[in-house]
């Protein structure tokens, strides 16, 4: 949710106020980053495979012709639920919360939609798409359960930093090839902070008495 207040003696206001103070620019990327051509969305859809991917939810073109929006629709290789999830397990990087599943693990997928982030509302976008699984981050109780109630497609439900951090790389090399385009000397580094809320997590084993 954007702020339109920042007291020095909150978190983000101590951050913004730090910044200003050390002469430091500070740029954000959110939706924009979401919706781009070679964004969030596609970096998420590369690492896992998809091929020939369209958005999710469409809302345009950028400046060079391509669709944008947000998520992304693709295929894989036909396989089952269960293998599809141990693969994007795989790849996805390592968080504290690992991977959620929801769905009959015998089932077939071909159909994949992706979101990086926060994804429980394209829910219906993603069933609207006639995929098999729904790969996203921070499903909430109610709307997964009633979305898996209605059937297909399955959830693959990941933490939302693991979703989104895959495009950084990206980002970094688009950075130094238009430093290198502008003739401008810059140092791009990327962060391996892992900036989940939670640090680890526990199998809980207790009964109903």
């Amino acid at each position: 949710r954007g702020a339109s207040f920042l007291p020095v003696t909150d978190p983000k206001g101590g951050v913004v106020t730090r910044l200003i103070r050390s002469g430091v620019s500070l740029f954000n990327a959110h939706t924009n980053a979401d919706v781009a051509c070679e964004g969030v969305a596609t970096a998420l859809a590369d690492l896992i495979g998809l091929r020939d991917t369209v958005p999710l939810e469409p809302c345009g073109v950028d400046a060079e012709g391509h669709e944008i929006g947000l998520g992304r629709v693709g295929t894989v290789e036909p396989t089952t639920l269960g293998a599809f999830a141990d693969h994007v397990a795989s790849v996805l990087p390592a968080g504290p919360t690992g991977l959620l599943v929801g769905g009959d693990e015998a089932m077939a997928v071909s159909r994949v939609a992706v979101l990086g982030g926060a994804g429980d509302s394209a829910l219906d976008a993603a069933r609207a798409a006639d995929v098999d699984v729904y790969l996203t981050a921070d499903l909430r109780h109610h709307p997964a359960s009633e979305h898996l109630e209605g059937g297909a497609p399955a959830l693959l439900c990941g933490s939302h930093w693991a979703t989104e951090s895959p495009w950084l790389p990206v980002l970094a090399r688009r950075i130094r090839e238009a430093a290198t385009y502008a003739d401008v000397e810059v140092r791009v580094e990327i962060s391996t902070i892992v900036t989940e809320p939670w640090t680890s997590y526990r199998v809980t084993q207790g009964e109903l008495a």
